[in-house]
C-alpha cells in the first residue's frame, strides 16, 4: 500500500491547489473537483472516475488501502488542513480530487427505457445536487445542463448529491446546440409548464424520454418549451404558486418511473 506524503503547513502548494478547487475558475483549469468522504470516493472509483489526489489524516490511512492504490498522488495532513481545504469545521477525514467526466449529446441513447433530465439555467447548486440524488434513485441515465446552469462539480452540488454523482452521466451544452440535437433525437421530451391543462399524472412517458425543467425564477424558455413534445403541470390547490425545483423534479421523476414499470 503506498504511503502518502506528509504535509504540515497551510502554505504547501498542494493545500492551496486543493482549496482553490472551491472556485469554478480553477475547477475548469485543472479539470478536477473535490469530494469529501471515503465512501463517496470509493463509489466514484468503482464506477470509473479517476482519483487524481487523495488527502487524509494519519488515523484514516489503514482504512482506505484501495483509495491509496487508486490515487495518482496522496498526502497525509492534520484535520485542520483538510478543514481549510473544504471550508468546513467538521470535514471528513478523507477527501479527494477527482477528474471531471463530461459526456456529449451523442451519448444520449434511444433505448426504450432511457430517461434523462434536461435542466435549463438552474442557478442553485443545492437544487442541482438534490435533483442528481433523486435521478440516481430512480435510475435516470444522466442530466443535460443547458445554458447558464450552475456547475455540477461545485462543492455545494456535490455534497447535495450524497455520492450519486458517481452513477450519472453529465452533459453540458448551449441552448442552440441542444435545440439542433433534439430535432434529430428519436425520443420524446416532456416539459413542466403553467401553460397547459394536462395534469402530470396524465402524461405519456413511454419510450426514450427527456424531462425538461426550467430555472427557479423563470421556468422553461420559449425555445425549450417549443421543443417539448408534451407539456404537463403539477396542480397546487393550496395557497402557494410554485414548488421548490428539487421537489417538483422529484415528483415528475417518480411519476415517470411509475408509468415505465
Amino acid at each position: 500500500m503506498p504511503h502518502p506524503k506528509p504535509i504540515t503547513s497551510a502554505a504547501n502548494p498542494v493545500v492551496k491547489a486543493l482549496k482553490a478547487l472551491a472556485l469554478k475558475k480553477y475547477r475548469d483549469e485543472d479539470g478536477l473537483f473535490v469530494v469529501e468522504g471515503a465512501r463517496h470516493l470509493m463509489e466514484a472509483v468503482e464506477t470509473g472516475w479517476h482519483l487524481h489526489s487523495l488527502a487524509l489524516t494519519e488515523d484514516a490511512i489503514e482504512s482506505v488501502p484501495d483509495l491509496l492504490s487508486a490515487a495518482t498522488e496522496s498526502y497525509v495532513m492534520p484535520a485542520e488542513l483538510l478543514s481549510r481545504i473544504t471550508g468546513r469545521d467538521n470535514t471528513q477525514n478523507v477527501i479527494g480530487a477527482l477528474k471531471q467526466r463530461v459526456a456529449v449529446l451523442s451519448e444520449v441513447g434511444t433505448d426504450k427505457n432511457t430517461s434523462w433530465i434536461v435542466l435549463e439555467d438552474i442557478r442553485d447548486p443545492g437544487n442541482l445536487g438534490t435533483i442528481m440524488r433523486t435521478a440516481d434513485a430512480v435510475q435516470t441515465a444522466g442530466i443535460i445542463l443547458v445554458g447558464q446552469t450552475c456547475d455540477a462539480f461545485s462543492p455545494e452540488a456535490i455534497r447535495a448529491t450524497m455520492g450519486s454523482f458517481a452513477r450519472l452521466q453529465l452533459v453540458r451544452t448551449s441552448l442552440a446546440d441542444f435545440a439542433a440535437w433534439k430535432k434529430t433525437w428519436a425520443g420524446r421530451m416532456t416539459g413542466t409548464h403553467l401553460r397547459t391543462d394536462t395534469d402530470y399524472r396524465a402524461g405519456d412517458y413511454t419510450g426514450p424520454h427527456l424531462l425538461a425543467m426550467g430555472s427557479e425564477q423563470n421556468g422553461l424558455s420559449e425555445t425549450l418549451t417549443g421543443l417539448c413534445d408534451q407539456l404537463v403541470k403539477i396542480p397546487m390547490p393550496g395557497g402557494t404558486e410554485s414548488l421548490n425545483l428539487g421537489v417538483s423534479t422529484g415528483i415528475m421523476l417518480y411519476e415517470m418511473g411509475r408509468n415505465r414499470l
